[in-house]
């Protein structure tokens, strides 16, 4: 039968399944069979005669779905066999060749206890959750294990110039001048003979090409790498006890746009060398005023467009508001601006499981990169023709202006997620929906006019006095 994408998740879903297990041949792929479970698992079989001769063999390429394999990587992983197979070897043999290998070149690396060895194991272990799982020779994500995974862990195990060997290779970060990192100055150093002062050096070197943030990151994740190698006996101390922080303190940034540049940056937008979905992504933030990331990681169901609402899991959350006690997902009440970019949003990427795919990602399940919004104000500096902003400038523009209009500012810091850090905030268990929505829908009406050149329809709110 000819085997689609659409066919399989069917089967996932609950239609048509078997009463008992189904081999199914695949059309166009000799040798290949899809075994279709009654709980709707199907898993990917290649049948074949050895090259000498003899029994014929199965090679178990992999189940489809998630922590399995694509179809597209099923047909890749028979191909490879039928390769193995033309030239002689017997892809069983070779499968099995190739994971003791890898094993092998695993022990070696432990045993080695360099720096590149403790950077993979705090990469698995500490920012994403996982243990070696020796019989499948991966790392799997730990269930019972009582460290969660960072968000974002890929970003931050890049600062440490750790890259996963699986993932699909970054054609963009190829092209990208390298830059010095721990696994590149330090990695084949041993771990134990580290000392403070090759650290501060490396930190240094970060500051010294006009870095300073990135150093602090650096730094910040150095602390977490030694203190974890300490309490693990890994190394007998951490050598960043002490270690300042190598680009000082930080300034907040200050930036807004203006009324002016915001009908610029909406005008300008529409002409940007970025792909449709970055457009309207950068026009959300702007209006929603949530924090990029938020809006890059988020998935359709996060969106109840009926009911004008989009609620941010915990997961995507901001760590500090995450690490809360009884931490609630942040629900957004949506306006008439964001619902109708939304619609646009939802004709080009609502048959996908994100709002903002990575359609260049074979993957197919995974999102867009943080950087990406980042990326595409940088590169359109000039085409935008207004002094320097960043993706998170427009929440900060945006909370400016509501509280501009008269909005209270306990009713903007609710709508950005914000702690007020005061004891009423423990008594007080109020949504605060109702005023959210207020808030953002004149806002949304006060943008529109902004951008359509109009008197703004929206009078401020006049603020009561104290003795009213």
């Amino acid at each position: 039968m000819k085997m689609t994408v659409g066919w399989l998740e069917s089967r996932k879903a609950g239609r048509n399944r078997p009463q008992d297990r189904q081999e199914l041949a695949i059309d166009g792929h000799e040798g290949m069979y899809a075994w279709v479970y009654p709980s709707g698992a199907v898993v990917f079989v290649f049948r074949y005669t050895p090259s000498g001769g003899g029994a014929r063999r199965k090679l178990r390429l992999g189940h489809y779905g998630e922590g399995g394999i694509t179809l597209e990587e099923a047909f890749d992983a028979h191909r490879a066999a039928q390769r193995e197979l033309a030239r002689g070897l017997d892809p069983i043999d070779e499968r099995e060749r190739r994971e003791r290998e890898k094993e092998r070149e695993r022990a070696e690396h432990a045993e080695a206890d360099t720096v590149a060895s403790l950077v993979e194991t705090f990469v698995h272990r500490r920012l994403r959750g996982e243990r070696w799982d020796a019989d499948a020779f991966r790392w799997v994500r730990d269930s019972r294990a009582n460290t969660r995974a960072r968000k974002r862990p890929a970003e931050a195990a890049a600062l440490l110039g750790y890259f996963d060997p699986d993932r699909p290779p970054n054609k963009r970060k190829d092209r990208r001048k390298n830059v010095p990192t721990l696994l590149s100055e330090l990695g084949s150093r041993k771990a134990r003979d580290v000392t403070r002062r090759e650290l501060v050096v490396f930190l240094e070197s970060i500051v010294d090409r006009g870095a300073p943030v990135t150093a602090n990151r650096v730094h910040a994740l150095l602390v977490q790498l030694f203190n974890w190698a300490a309490a693990q006996d890994l190394v007998p101390a951490s050598p960043m006890a002490g270690v300042e922080r190598p680009g000082g303190a930080e300034k907040p940034r200050r930036r807004i746009l203006t009324a002016d540049e915001i009908k610029t940056f909406w005008q300008q937008i529409d002409t940007a060398e970025m792909a449709e979905p970055t457009r309207l992504a950068l026009k959300l933030l702007l209006v929603t005023g949530q924090r990029r990331g938020e809006l890059t990681f988020a998935k359709w169901d996060h969106f109840d467009l009926d009911s004008k609402r989009w609620t941010i899991p915990v997961l995507l959350l901001k760590s500090s508001h995450a690490r809360r006690d009884a931490a609630q997902p942040h629900v957004v009440p949506l306006s008439d601006l964001a619902l109708e970019l939304l619609g646009k949003l939802r004709e080009l990427t609502g048959e996908g499981v994100y709002v903002l795919p990575a359609w260049a990602d074979k993957r197919k399940d995974s999102s867009y990169s943080e950087r990406v919004l980042s990326r595409a104000v940088r590169e359109n500096a000039e085409h935008f023709a207004i002094p320097h902003f960043t993706p998170h400038d427009l929440r900060r523009t945006a909370a400016s202006f509501m509280t501009q209009l008269g909005i209270p500012r306990l009713h903007v810091e609710k709508v950005l997620n914000h702690s007020t850090g005061d004891i009423a905030e423990v008594y007080d268990r109020h949504s605060y929906q109702p005023e959210m929505r207020v808030a953002l829908e004149r806002w949304g009406e006060h943008l529109s006019s902004l951008v359509e050149g109009r008197e703004p329809t929206v009078v401020p709110m006049k603020r009561r006095s104290a003795s009213a």
